[in-house]
């Protein structure tokens, strides 16, 4: 890993609407190029907006398809890595919720969310991949919302190279002391078990659709401190960070603090995990 910047983003998405959703992105892609961010991580169907119990609000889309193309282009414009999320409808049919990573040179992958819950189920299918991507300065992966809650991800995208995990969140229903207060239970360990950067956005505000989102959106380093965070959990902002690699590199010097290096998976496996 090399030092890398980047910028995690909580936004108000509406339902349906991905034309006001990418506008949104667009300005907050060409703000963080001023700053010479490298990677812009957006919250959880950022694109299409959240609304999990509804097959036909928003209408799941293609990759490629109308809204890639058009973040393809900003993506181009801009010269950096964004990530953004879609309610996906696959060849086959089958609806994924997706997070999408876009590139100077188009589309550089993506992470369909493998872990759904109650509320979900039915609206989309659970994946079954847990990539690693690759940016020039740093491997990263992304889990989605739910995800988060299973140690095994963030362990098993550690192993597999990555440096930062990303986590996009549309999460409601507490107040932003509340869930920060949550997320400060379990997001901090995600790092410091696995030496690892985690940042983690999510959605703010009303979407149109009956759900408001209270924000929170912080950076923890390897070491599982909370180093930068936004300020309001009920607008639109943006939190830029410098992620250190010697940072990174301090974190696992130390053999007996970086835990992987200690891991027993052949027993692991005996005991069916």
């Amino acid at each position: 890993m090399q030092d890398i910047k980047i910028a995690m983003v909580q936004m108000r998405s509406i339902v349906g609407n991905p034309e006001h959703n990418i506008n949104v992105i667009r300005d907050f892609v060409t703000e963080a190029a001023t700053k010479d961010v490298d990677i812009v991580c957006f919250p959880e169907l950022g694109i299409t907006g959240y609304n999990a119990g509804d097959t036909s609000n928003p209408e799941p889309e293609s990759i490629p398809g109308p809204s890639t193309d058009l973040l393809c282009e900003i993506a181009s414009t801009s010269g950096i890595m964004f990530l953004a999320g879609l309610l996906e409808r696959d060849e086959s049919g089958i609806v994924y919720n997706t997070q999408i990573v876009f590139g100077p040179g188009g589309i550089g992958g993506f992470y369909r969310k493998t872990h759904v819950p109650t509320t979900e189920i039915g609206t989309w299918c659970d994946g079954g991949d847990l990539p690693v991507f690759t940016h020039e300065k740093a491997r990263f992966g992304i889990e989605i919302c739910y995800d988060s809650h299973f140690p095994e991800v963030s362990t098993a995208l550690a192993s597999k190279g990555a440096e930062i995990i990303f986590l996009p969140h549309a999460s409601g229903g507490e107040t932003p002391e509340e869930k920060y207060a949550r997320w400060m239970r379990y997001v901090p360990a995600r790092a410091y078990d696995n030496g690892v950067f985690v940042a983690i956005c999510n959605q703010v505000g009303d979407n149109g659709a009956g759900r408001t989102f209270t924000g929170v959106t912080f950076v923890c380093d390897p070491r599982g401190e909370v180093i930068a965070r936004t300020e309001h959990g009920d607008s639109d902002e943006m939190v830029i960070v410098d992620l250190k690699a010697e940072s990174l590199a301090e974190s696992r010097r130390e053999p007996e603090t970086f835990f992987r290096h200690f891991r027993r998976p052949e027993i692991y496996k005996s005991w069916g995990l």
